[in-house]
């Protein structure tokens, strides 16, 4: 199983444990039409969706902005997260990398999740 997985899993069941007492339901690898979305989450009539990916470099991040920006309009959201795996990263780059992204009127809110131990 690749390390992604593994910490795509940990996500789910963490969300599935924590959103249960909201009656939220967390549904892994939904089809969108464009492909699938990694993690969406019903709660309150809305909808949220999370795209998870592993950084690995810039040109791969921008893909997946793109990426997050098409799931999300085929979802009818306004709003989509990004969640990246990450083994480090510095105030420096995760503010260059957290920055909102728009396209096709769908926000992207890139954020960093960091997977190695903090120096």
């Amino acid at each position: 199983m690749c390390l992604r997985a593994v910490f795509q899993f940990h996500l789910y069941l963490y969300l599935t444990r924590f959103f249960r007492s909201y009656e939220a339901q967390v549904q892994p690898e939904f089809p969108t039409g464009n492909g699938q979305i990694d993690l969406l989450i019903r709660y309150a009539g809305q909808l949220f969706g999370l795209e998870l990916k592993s950084f690995a470099n810039q040109r791969e991040y921008r893909k997946a902005l793109n990426q997050a920006a098409k799931y999300g309009k085929h979802l009818g959201v306004l709003e989509i997260w990004l969640v990246l795996f990450i083994e480090a990263v510095d105030d420096k780059n995760r503010q260059r990398f957290e920055a909102d992204y728009t396209e096709t009127g769908v926000i992207v809110h890139p954020v960093f999740v960091q997977t190695g131990k903090d120096n």
